[in-house]
C-alpha cells in the first residue's frame, strides 16, 4: 500500500538534504500565457545564486527518489 507524502513535506525534505551543499529547491510559477497552473522548482545553489536545474511538478517525485528523499512506497500528494 502505498503512503501519500504531501507536496509540502517532500520539499521540506528536500530541501533538509540540499542544505548539506548549500541548496535549496524554490517554487515559481513560469510566466505563461495559458490559464494553465503550471508549477516548477528550480534548484539553486546559495553560495553562487545560481540555477542549477529545473523540475516541473510532476518530475519532482523522481528527483526525490534519486536523492533519496522519498521511499518506494511512498508516493506524493498534489493536492494543498
Amino acid at each position: 500500500m502505498k503512503k501519500l507524502v504531501s507536496i509540502r513535506a517532500l520539499t521540506d525534505r528536500l530541501n533538509r538534504k540540499l542544505a548539506k551543499e548549500s541548496k535549496k529547491i524554490l517554487k515559481y510559477k513560469p510566466r505563461l500565457e495559458s490559464d494553465d497552473n503550471v508549477v516548477e522548482y528550480a534548484v539553486v545553489d546559495l553560495k553562487t545564486n545560481d540555477i542549477i536545474n529545473f523540475h516541473m511538478a510532476s518530475e519532482i517525485q523522481e528527483f526525490a527518489r534519486g536523492l533519496g528523499c522519498l521511499a518506494s512506497l511512498e508516493e506524493v500528494s498534489f493536492e494543498p
